[in-house]
């Protein structure tokens, strides 16, 4: 896939994610944000807040790579993304298709939902949506390929820069997905 058609399509995909929030959880309440199917299950607030604790990390070390940029280009060159083992890796263990569970490392692992403040994690979550929208309209200047962020995992394991914005915008349907099936389970539940 060309960087322009990917880029143009992830922040197709990043809308249809923020106008799903705002449209299916903006009008839940407290109680039913932080509902739970089961003891070992997150909550939709817990599934939002996982997403902001990850994305925050990811999206700090692209905007810095981003910042770098200056005001200087006036049109984004056009590349054939290629992806190395790293990101074909974490975009399968992303992807909201795989039916690989792994549990998600401490670092972004949610506080308790009875600990969240819902409204909070929502608009930080909106936020970051709109910054990485952002980001992605300004990182069609950079070298999908050749530029890196560092991973969750460490410096010394990298992800070029196209595989870590796949990367993002699959780890949040992923986890929008599953605050839906949430939210399916509580309408059932309740009904």
């Amino acid at each position: 896939m060309q960087k322009l058609a990917a880029a143009h399509d992830l922040q197709t995909r990043l809308d249809t994610v923020l106008g799903l929030v705002e449209r299916e959880f903006a009008t839940l309440t407290d109680e039913q944000l932080r509902w739970k199917p089961a003891p070992n299950q997150w909550s939709i607030v817990e599934c939002l807040q996982h997403l902001n604790l990850a994305e925050r990390f990811y999206i700090h070390n692209i905007q810095h790579k981003v910042d770098r940029l200056g005001l200087v280009q006036t049109n984004p060159s056009d590349q054939l993304l290629e992806s190395d083992w790293v990101g074909n890796v974490m975009l399968f263990i992303v992807d909201p298709q795989t039916r690989v569970k792994l549990p998600a490392p401490g670092v972004i692992y949610p506080r308790k939902a009875a600990e969240l403040t819902p409204s909070d994690v929502i608009r930080q979550f909106l936020d970051l949506q709109t910054l990485l929208n952002t980001l992605l309209n300004k990182g069609v200047y950079l070298n999908w390929n050749r530029e890196k962020v560092m991973s969750l995992f460490g410096n010394w394991l990298k992800l070029r820069l196209g595989d870590a914005f796949r990367m993002l915008v699959a780890h949040t349907e992923r986890h929008i997905k599953q605050a839906m099936r949430v939210k399916a389970e509580m309408d059932t539940f309740a009904g």
